[in-house]
């Protein structure tokens, strides 16, 4: 099956057809993951909430700011949402606060190489995948991220090799087995 999937991937790698796909779920996966637990762990929240159009949910981050800005999660969750927004250089600049305080934080490595990427510049975005990637060898955003930059850098080879990682996955543990 992997077989299968690594040679019809391989050919929609090279048409073009998997950048956008890999765009989306690198960047929209682990804001949503985030976000969800965040929301599902704070006790005055109800379910109802989770409704992202709600302010609460969105701008959550804009408030903790307000009282610390310093606060790591919420540079990070601001950043983020930047990125979504397609806001690469303003997304860079709060990670980077992030980064400052906390230079391991998984989240913001990812999410500022989505910001490169998304500026075409995709080799610092992948030299902060393998940053990532050297502290948890096994990080499936920073997997796809690399394999979507090898991709738009032009190394299809390189992003297949990558892609064939991101297949092994065991989407229970989100870990690579």
């Amino acid at each position: 099956m992997i077989g299968t999937s690594r040679s019809t991937i391989s050919n929609n790698l090279h048409a073009g057809h998997l950048n956008s796909t890999f765009k989306a779920l690198v960047i929209s996966l682990p804001i949503f993951v985030f976000s969800l637990i965040l929301v599902t762990s704070h006790p005055t929240f109800a379910a109802s909430e989770l409704d992202p159009s709600n302010s609460i949910l969105s701008n959550w981050y804009e408030k903790a700011l307000s009282v610390n800005q310093n606060n790591v999660p919420a540079l990070v969750e601001k950043g983020t949402d930047l990125v979504t927004k397609g806001d690469g250089e303003q997304a860079i600049t709060w990670l980077d606060k992030a980064l400052n305080i906390d230079p391991t934080n998984l989240m913001a490595l990812v999410s500022k190489g989505a910001a490169l990427r998304d500026l075409g510049k995709y080799q610092e975005a992948i030299v902060l995948y393998d940053r990532v990637l050297t502290i948890d060898p096994n990080d499936v955003y920073a997997i796809g991220g690399k394999a979507d930059s090898l991709y738009g850098s032009g190394q299809h080879e390189q992003a297949i090799l990558w892609i064939d990682k991101a297949l092994e996955l065991n989407p229970s543990e989100g870990k690579i087995q």
